[in-house]
């Protein structure tokens, strides 16, 4: 008898299309005013009612974030986001009860090459 074994993204929950080795992405009903965003364990999620254009930009977009967190540049919690642009710039601590996550010129959004959609 054949069965069908799921692919290992959609059983763990990730979309298939834009996960790799590399990223995980969820696709999910975010905000009307959030096309993506990324967690602090680095999995990009994707708000699920875009058209096909949008969810390439937002994938391109989160995808310099998690760059970011992976070189060391950004890293963020509950409490702060944490910025070293730089290896030898100090770390800028900043609280995030301080930051509108729509300002495209907060730093690592500024550094982001992918800023507009």
């Amino acid at each position: 008898m054949a069965f069908k074994l799921d692919n290992i993204y959609e059983v763990f929950g990730f979309d298939q299309e834009y996960s790799s080795g590399d990223k995980l992405v969820k696709m999910l009903p975010l905000g009307d005013k959030t096309g993506g965003q990324i967690t602090p364990n680095g999995i990009i999620e994707v708000n699920s009612r875009l058209d096909k254009k949008g969810k390439n930009f937002v994938v391109k977009h989160e995808t310099e974030h998690l760059k970011q967190i992976q070189s060391g540049k950004l890293r963020f919690d509950h409490n702060n986001y944490y910025y070293k642009p730089s290896p030898k710039s100090a770390i800028k601590v900043i609280p995030s009860s301080k930051i509108n996550t729509f300002d495209r010129s907060l730093p690592w959004e500024a550094s982001n090459k992918y800023k507009n959609g």
